[in-house]
């Protein structure tokens, strides 16, 4: 019996290449294909897939909220997060949430096949790599220049940090000595200086491409 496999991402190119990939391995096959998280929570093919191929970056609900969301359903299906987010930090957060893997997408398909034969045998596939290092380090010149760019201050800065470090604005506003409004205040400054929308993988997202994680 051939392994029922879901994939979400928001991008065609990535589905139909990850689709040919799996079909031509004669071993799966493809029972539908998602751009958001919404939609695939509503699915019921949920219950009757044996593997879930989740990208983070989605429109809408992103891979944190979806697995979140799944984890709470207790489905026996593997669940594979495929993104092109090399962070360690993430990569542990998913894990907490419930999948099976992390996988790069940048890695070649028939790496793709074996990584989730592992899967499905029961292991998690995980990468062992460092998360990218700390924005500023000792090029004090280039964070002044990062700052003055996006507007930001040292202090929403650290706050980003912290939420992408999967601290909620409670625990942030504890370790900073300051009001829950103040950090939500700050959070909405931040969101609002760097033109992204309030969810979590956006502030990833920045904060990767910046070096801030």
């Amino acid at each position: 019996m051939k392994t029922r496999v879901i994939i979400a991402d928001d991008h065609p190119v990535v589905i139909q290449g990850i689709r040919d990939a799996l079909e031509k391995s004669d071993r799966f096959d493809v029972v539908a294909e998602f751009a958001d998280g919404r939609s695939l929570l509503q699915s019921a093919f949920l219950t009757r897939a044996d593997l879930l191929l989740l990208d983070l970056n989605m429109p809408g609900m992103d891979g944190l909220q979806t697995l979140d969301r799944l984890k709470k359903s207790h489905l026996p299906m593997k669940i594979i997060v495929l993104t092109s987010y090399v962070s360690a930090q993430l990569a542990d957060q998913c894990r907490e949430a419930g999948a099976h893997g992390y996988l790069i997408k940048t890695e070649d398909l028939h790496r793709l096949l074996d990584r989730i034969d592992h899967i499905l045998h029961g292991q998690l596939v995980f990468p062992d790599f460092s998360g990218p290092e700390q924005l500023g380090g000792s090029d004090f010149s280039y964070f002044d220049e990062f700052l003055k760019k996006y507007k930001l201050t040292k202090r929403e800065v650290e706050i980003i940090r912290m939420v992408c470090n999967d601290y909620n604005s409670k625990e942030i506003a504890d370790k900073l000595y300051l009001s829950t409004f103040t950090v939500q205040t700050h959070r909405r400054n931040i969101v609002k200086k760097l033109g992204l929308d309030d969810s979590k993988i956006s502030l990833y997202r920045f904060a990767i491409d910046n070096g801030v994680i």
